[in-house]
């Protein structure tokens, strides 16, 4: 009690050490760092009916050992994939790896490179490589990816429907489940016979100051190319990119009304399975990665630092954003060749709408696809609308119809 006439000296508070104070401030930084990192209800569904939507696939799991002799030292048996060393009259083993592998310019088989083009690149073969190579010996049993524990195995396809969002609408168009292709040189080939697609996706021969097996294309022509055209607002373009090209892709996509919201990274591996390090790319370091820039077609007015309207336009309600991540680790194959996995990404991220690759050959044709390049030989058409613009613009050249199936 205070003194009579003055006013009572309040409860003193409760001291807390410092030491208490850190350790409750660390718990709730765990506790928050857990809530944010966990997976929402929404989310795991989502990602469940597109895991679901296709069996897993089957591959061979790689040995840690890498090569079968190395795998014998440490293990009795073994079930899974090893590399076995190639001798040829001129390898000389105490040189160790190739760094190039079997993307080796001096091996026989390189020249069963099916993406060599008729560029002035180099043709393969035509020096011995004296470095190893390697062949894979399969494994004795192939292996599907399990699912997450606490999943099912089996989703309904009407619940897959509803969960992601593709429910038939009456009077909707089918898309064309067929894959089509136009064989041109793209720096003239008319654009607007083509029609609009949601998402287009382009791998452009950027000049890069090497020698290359293929043609490339200047900044002034890739920059001239009507994209903008081929596309409704809110479409979604992917342009690969790599070393100086990463600048100049930002600046097309400037000019062309786009605006990058994202990046997919594709991390290269070689053929046992290790980062790339050859030395054919990069000034400074090694690059062992490509960059697929991802950009969105703003409306004409709509101010470019705006906020991305994503849960109010209809158009971007569609895409189904978080199911995929942002890095792909993948081997590389033939030149310029880009990971299967890509595609997959892509389509799981805008699953409606037509698709459209630019710069494209044979085995990038896919279904629900049309692909352009000037490396096709061919043409085969499965719609008709467009089948009939293509033989009117371009009456010497034959174009195959091959009717969708539905």
């Amino acid at each position: 009690m205070g003194s009579p006439g003055r006013p009572s000296t309040p409860p003193l508070p409760i001291l807390i050490s410092s030491s208490s104070k850190g350790r409750k401030w660390d718990e709730s930084i765990v506790e928050l760092n857990s809530l944010l990192n966990r997976e929402t209800a929404k989310s795991k569904l989502r990602r469940l009916a597109v895991s679901t939507s296709r069996p897993p696939p089957l591959f061979n799991p790689l040995c840690p050992s890498t090569t079968l002799a190395a795998c014998k030292q440490v293990r009795h048996e073994c079930t899974k994939a090893h590399f076995d060393p190639i001798q040829r009259p001129w390898t000389d083993s105490s040189l160790g790896f190739c760094s190039y592998l079997n993307l080796c310019y001096g091996d026989p088989m390189f020249t069963k490179n099916p993406s060599l083009g008729d560029g002035p690149g180099p043709r393969g073969g035509t020096k011995d490589c004296r470095y190893q190579h390697f062949q894979v010996t399969p494994s004795l049993n192939r292996c599907g990816q399990p699912l997450p524990e606490g999943y099912p195995s089996v989703m309904p396809d009407y619940l897959k429907k509803r969960i992601l969002g593709d429910e038939d609408v009456e009077g909707q168009d089918k898309e064309v489940n067929m894959a089509q292709w136009v064989n041109c040189d793209l720096r003239r080939f008319d654009y607007s016979l083509l029609g609009q697609f949601q998402v287009i996706v382009a791998d452009p021969a950027w000049d890069i100051h090497m020698t290359l097996p293929y043609g490339t294309i200047t900044d002034d022509e890739m920059r001239n190319m009507p994209i903008r055209s081929l596309q409704p607002d809110w479409g979604i373009l992917c342009l690969w990119v790599t070393g100086r090209a990463m600048e100049l892709g930002r600046v097309v996509f400037a000019h062309w009304g786009y605006k990058r919201v994202d990046e997919l990274v594709w991390v290269k591996t070689n053929q046992l399975q290790r980062l790339i390090r050859t030395g054919r790319t990069g000034h400074w370091l090694n690059h062992t990665c490509e960059h697929l820039l991802v950009g969105l077609k703003l409306p004409q007015n709509f101010p470019r630092d705006a906020p991305i309207p994503w849960d109010t336009e209809p158009a971007l309600r569609d895409l189904r954003k978080c199911v995929d991540t942002d890095v792909v680790v993948a081997e590389v194959r033939e030149t310029s060749r880009k990971p299967e996995e890509v595609y997959g990404v892509i389509e799981r991220l805008a699953p409606k709408g037509r698709k459209l690759e630019l710069f494209g050959r044979k085995h990038n044709t896919r279904p629900g696809w049309v692909t352009l390049g000037n490396q096709l030989g061919d043409s085969q058409i499965a719609e008709p609308d467009l089948y009939d613009r293509l033989v009117k613009a371009y009456p010497k050249q034959k174009f195959t119809f091959v009717p969708s199936k539905q």
